[in-house]
């Protein structure tokens, strides 16, 4: 049974975010992109976003989409072929069909970047939004962050780090506020150390020790480590209104990750909802762009 236990947890961070289908029925919404925006550099690389718009009834609200799986972010070299993955991604389709102005943001990744480097690129992307809000014609007042899974995990870390800029600093993107109004996260990690239950994380770390070096490179002082990713601990009284929405089947990410988000929440006294998916699985479910008018209501009720 032991060996069943650590079996299932190892399933959980292998195969975190991977890309939806299973909605071809929809229509796909018509688009317009600009590409690899470069919103920040890393060690001499460029960190870049795309802007997607639909082309008809957009609303004017900008959300942030952090691309993400197994906290790897990337994108195609071939133009068709994204294009394609696009009309496919219910991500995309089902905040597109809202109205939505979409920032897909991609962050530095393993194995060059390990995970907790990865939060203050999120942050850059949002300040740089932010200041080129008049260009992209969103309101820069009111701005929200979403993904699902890893994606959903550094949504998460970005909200609740949020801070108002450094008046100070030499780079006038740094200047800008960091904060988002509203955030949407779909079965995301919340706390690395509770995984599925008190310290959940030794049997993982038992099963794959390589999981972790992916994730921290040196895996020493493990716990601190895990704790330091777990947005869990950087809610407080200032963290945007959350709504999570999590498939009581999830075998990756376990349900119980988003019912402790939603108490601490609760806690505070922060606005908070969950909505749970019946029989509903990881990353995608049959159906799953019914769950979207929940998202848009939630960002229109808090970035109107």
């Amino acid at each position: 049974m032991r060996r069943a236990l650590i079996l299932g947890i190892t399933a959980t961070l292998v195969l975190l975010n991977q890309s939806s289908r299973g909605f071809a029925e929809e229509p796909f919404i018509a688009y317009r992109a600009i590409e690899d925006v470069v919103y920040g550099h890393k060690d001499g690389l460029a960190l870049t976003l795309d802007v997607i718009d639909p082309e008809a009834g957009r609303n004017g609200i900008g959300l942030i989409l952090v691309s993400s799986g197994s906290w790897i972010s990337k994108k195609s070299d071939d133009l068709e072929e994204e294009e394609k993955r696009r009309k496919y991604d219910h991500w995309i389709q089902g905040l597109l069909k809202g109205g939505f102005t979409l920032f897909v943001v991609r962050h530095g990744s393993s194995p060059k970047y390990m995970v907790p480097e990865m939060t203050p690129d999120i942050l850059r992307s949002i300040r740089y939004v932010r200041a080129n809000a008049e260009r992209f014609q969103v309101n820069p007042s009111q701005l929200g962050i979403t993904s699902g899974s890893s994606g959903g995990h550094l949504s998460l870390m970005a909200a609740t780090q949020g801070d108002d800029g450094n008046a100070d600093a030499s780079d006038p993107i740094d200047r800008v506020s960091s904060r988002t109004q509203a955030v949407v996260a779909w079965f995301p990690p919340t706390d690395m150390v509770n995984w599925n239950g008190p310290n959940g994380f030794a049997l993982l770390a038992l099963a794959r020790p390589d999981l972790f070096e992916r994730m921290f490179g040196d895996i020493k002082d493990l716990k601190s480590k895990l704790k330091g990713i777990s947005p869990i601990h950087f809610v407080n009284k200032d963290s945007p209104p959350l709504l999570l929405v999590h498939g009581d089947a999830d075998k990756t990410v376990p349900l119980q990750q988003s019912e402790i988000m939603r108490d601490k929440y609760a806690e505070l006294g922060l606005p908070i909802k969950l909505v749970v998916q019946p029989g509903g699985g990881h990353s995608s479910w049959p159906g799953i762009m019914d769950q979207y008018p929940i998202v848009w209501d939630w960002f229109q009720t808090y970035l109107r």
